[in-house]
């Protein structure tokens, strides 16, 4: 039955307006300490200030007891045209956007479960890049999240080589000039 629900994501997703669904293969979500150091390092401004990225979203045995909870996976990407040097503004946005789409694909899948019964016991998106959902986010000020069932983590948060990924099914994991391509997946428990 979890296949014809995969089958179900996979073709709605495409009407939303992704440009890549692919099923894939979990064990591939394998949190590295490697991936982790670039946390560390704070290449992207964000460890220790954002609830979404590390410290806060657990350490990689955490991650890993996480991830394992799920039986099924779809890989998604969105690319938008956009002078990503230049653009920023637009650049916030279409990740806002990603991230939209990626929790009304939880949502189909919730209805999914309401309509067809146990077949999904639950799902969980992971978005591209961080959470935008607010800015700065309030764990700078130490501040509850305001957007709990909102907020979603990045594969990159959670330690995963999102290249790697890519690659291994062809998706587009090269940075362009004039636009930019989100990675995210949508994880499903179930029978």
């Amino acid at each position: 039955m979890m296949d014809t629900v995969v089958a179900n994501v996979l073709k709605h997703a495409a009407l939303m307006g992704m440009d890549a669904a692919v099923e894939f293969d979990l064990k591939l979500l394998n949190p590295q300490s490697r991936i982790r150091s670039l946390c560390s390092q704070d290449k992207c401004g964000n460890f220790r200030k954002h609830y979404m990225c590390p410290p806060y979203i657990g350490s990689l045995e955490d991650i890993g007891e996480r991830l394992a909870r799920y039986h099924r996976g779809i890989l998604l990407q969105r690319t938008t045209p956009l002078d990503v040097k230049n653009d920023r503004e637009g650049l916030v946005q279409s990740k806002k956007d990603f991230h939209e789409l990626i929790l009304q694909l939880e949502d189909y899948c919730k209805n999914l479960l309401s309509l067809r019964g146990k077949e999904v016991e639950h799902a969980w998106g992971l978005i591209g890049g961080t959470c935008e959902l607010c800015q700065p986010c309030k764990a700078v000020t130490a501040e509850p999240c305001p957007f709990t069932e909102r907020a979603r983590p990045s594969l990159e948060a959670l330690a995963i080589d999102v290249v790697e990924l890519c690659k291994r099914y062809n998706l587009d994991c090269e940075f362009h000039p004039d636009k930019i391509t989100w990675t995210g997946a949508l994880l499903l428990r179930g029978r």
